[in-house]
């Protein structure tokens, strides 16, 4: 934390650019930058969960297969493609009907 304050000082107080604060401190440029125009460093990091809008319909039965996936031996469990080609059979549809 004193090395980021120090990079802050310099670039408010001192009038240095990006490149001299660089040279000076020994960092890379970005990360002085960044650095020198952070303003709050006690800002709280917002853990958000990526939305999956074309997921959503499979996310339960998706998550059901993983957990009863979970009990077999690794060799018996699902793959990623498996589970795509199992999926549309489950909902009583035609693979590749959306294509």
């Amino acid at each position: 934390m004193p090395q980021q304050k120090y990079i802050k000082c310099l670039y408010e107080k001192e009038d240095c650019n990006i490149a001299e604060i660089s040279a000076k401190v020994g960092v890379n440029w970005r990360t002085a930058a960044k650095y020198a125009k952070k303003d709050d460093w006690n800002e709280p990091v917002i853990n958000q969960m990526r939305r999956r809008p074309v997921m959503e319909p499979f996310i339960e039965i998706i998550d059901v297969w993983l957990l009863e996936d979970l009990l077999k031996p690794r060799k018996e469990r699902r793959t990623a493609t498996g589970i795509y080609h199992q999926l549309p059979a489950a909902l009583g549809q035609t693979a590749g009907k959306n294509r």
